[in-house]
């Protein structure tokens, strides 16, 4: 599973503090870790302070997340991203937790937006920037169709 999710992003160590009452890990952090540990991928793809300073950014707009397995208190969490589809306004992005044993635990999928922020509306990405992300894209697909159905999903535009 993990090889079909190649952006791999820095181990996590649940903390007492991200545990709830049912001493398991609070959900508010799974969304935290797709949220921080996607981050780096995103300037792979281009959303450099560069691109942020030239008047761009992306914007969520759908995210799915499913809860398959718990975290403890201390078990390690092992991030992996991958993009799956994008047009040119929007990316879709696939994420997973991994536990040691290298088990599915949790699935993310997002959408974002390409954005003027000077407009603050939805623009079409540069070219060289599609470029960019076909070559991620494939990339990312090399080792094939994931191995769970997706609930999110993108037009071609």
């Amino acid at each position: 599973m993990q090889e079909k999710f190649p952006y791999e992003a820095p181990v996590v160590v649940v903390t007492e503090g991200m545990c709830d009452l049912n001493g398991h890990m609070n959900v508010a952090y799974y969304l935290q870790a797709f949220d921080i540990y996607s981050r780096p991928m995103f300037e792979e793809m281009g959303f450099t302070r560069e691109h942020f300073q030239n008047g761009y950014s992306s914007f969520a707009v759908e995210d799915s997340l499913r809860y398959l397995k718990e975290f403890l208190l201390g078990e390690k969490i092992y991030p992996r991203f991958r993009i799956e589809n994008f047009n040119r306004k929007l990316i879709h992005i696939v994420g997973i937790l991994l536990n040691e044993e290298g088990r599915l635990s949790s699935i993310s999928e997002t959408i974002i937006v390409h954005v003027d922020m000077k407009a603050r509306k939805t623009v079409e990405m540069p070219k060289e920037f599609l470029a960019k992300l076909q070559t991620i894209k494939e990339k990312h697909h090399q080792a094939g169709k994931i191995d769970f159905d997706l609930r999110l999903k993108i037009r071609p535009r």
